[in-house]
């Protein structure tokens, strides 16, 4: 018989877990959508179905994007070894940049963090840029190192429950974030499917970066009560991609807009855990995965209209990042109108597998230095040795 984990009730964290605030960079190319569906329209003019595939990209709310490369050098024909070959170079002065802007805002010296998650899915390096990362900002050689690949547009939220775990076992340790994605390299001259229309009309480039740390009084920002990956039986295809001689290739399936629906009854179980009511979330930071999941998440979790003004406003402003969308929207939370202190939240998102990722957490305005509650004393616990 499978064998579960232990459930919310049975593992209690030793410590609350504050999530900085994440710091966004976005490559120097900038195109609005119209530029995009004029090339494209151009470049597969002769391809069936062009004016419904033109058609769904307008209709996907993404207004500009940012690309590592313009939009010419995009769709000329490039090998797969050109295009991995330039994602190396990206991912890691991209992720780099990222990484130091994330700590000088945090107030933290890249020599003093103790385990570096880095998540990307748009390219492939050996070593992975985790290595290149580290030593570019200055992480001492005895950092943690833990490279994810293949969660997609979950990895972000993966990333931090990650972290958040390794603190529980390390709780004076430091943990550094880092999600950068080069979706734009993936692109396929030979794919015009309404699928690839779609793919085509909503993944922009980013990388982004957070701090994580032992919560504490004066910390403003989410802190992280609890977290729960799920992954939904027989539904490996919903989201995928294959690999062949031309590259990557990520196919946006229609039908995850239905599983969506799916799995919002293991989150309310989730949160039932937790002791929240049904009306108990006041806020979400969930991944621009399009217009449709995002309508699917609030009426799902019964959210307030308006809920995902941060998500939206990404997905209108730099499209759906993949695993740095998290890290955007929750940016976006710090910058331009918080939630209230104490507001119980989530950070949320999907990737392949089906895999959602969940984590629970409040609201903290370090203005206000509320006093420590009961859960952020944490027994002894050293940091991994340096």
């Amino acid at each position: 018989m499978p064998v579960s984990g232990p459930s919310t009730q049975e593992y209690q964290p030793r410590v609350r877990v504050a999530i900085g605030r994440p710091a966004v960079v976005v490559p120097e190319h900038r195109v609005s959508q119209e530029e995009i569906t004029s090339a494209l329209g151009k470049l597969f003019a002769d391809a069936p179905q062009v004016e419904r595939g033109l058609e769904l990209m307008r209709s996907t709310t993404v207004r500009t994007r940012h690309l590592v490369d313009g939009l010419a050098d995009l769709l000329a024909p490039r090998t797969f070894g050109a295009r991995n070959a330039r994602y190396t170079t990206e991912a890691v002065r991209l992720g780099a940049r990222a990484a130091e802007r994330a700590l000088a805002a945090a107030g933290v010296a890249a020599a003093d963090v103790d385990h570096l998650v880095l998540v990307s899915c748009t390219g492939y390096a050996l070593p992975g840029p985790d290595a290149y990362i580290a030593q570019e900002i200055g992480c001492r050689p005895t950092v943690r190192r833990t490279p994810i690949q293949q969660l997609g547009c979950a990895a972000g939220a993966s990333a931090l429950a990650e972290a958040f775990h390794f603190l529980q076992a390390y709780p004076d340790a430091t943990a550094l974030v880092v999600a950068v994605e080069l979706s734009s390299l993936s692109f396929q001259r030979d794919q015009h499917s309404l699928s690839d229309f779609i793919s085509n009309g909503i993944f922009g480039d980013a990388a982004a970066a957070t701090v994580l740390r032992r919560a504490t009084p004066d910390a403003t920002g989410f802190h992280v009560q609890a977290v729960r990956q799920h992954l939904l039986p027989q539904s490996h295809s919903v989201i995928a991609g294959t690999t062949t001689e031309h590259g990557f290739h990520f196919k946006t399936d229609p039908r995850v807009r239905a599983t969506v629906p799916r799995v919002v009854p293991e989150i309310v179980s989730f949160l039932a855990e937790l002791g929240w009511p049904a009306d108990g979330v006041d806020f979400c930071v969930s991944h621009t995965g399009g217009p449709l999941i995002m309508d699917g998440v609030e009426r799902g979790l019964g959210l307030v209209p308006g809920a995902l003004r941060h998500s939206r406003e990404s997905m209108a402003q730099i499209g759906n990042t993949s695993s740095a969308s998290v890290l955007d929207v929750l940016r976006r939370h710090h910058e331009d109108g918080s939630p209230e202190h104490g507001a119980r939240g989530l950070v949320l998102a999907f990737g392949p597998g089906f895999t959602t990722e969940v984590i629970a957490g409040s609201w903290h305005d370090g203005a206000r230095r509320p006093p420590a509650e009961p859960d952020l004393t944490a027994p002894t616990g050293g940091t991994p040795a340096r």
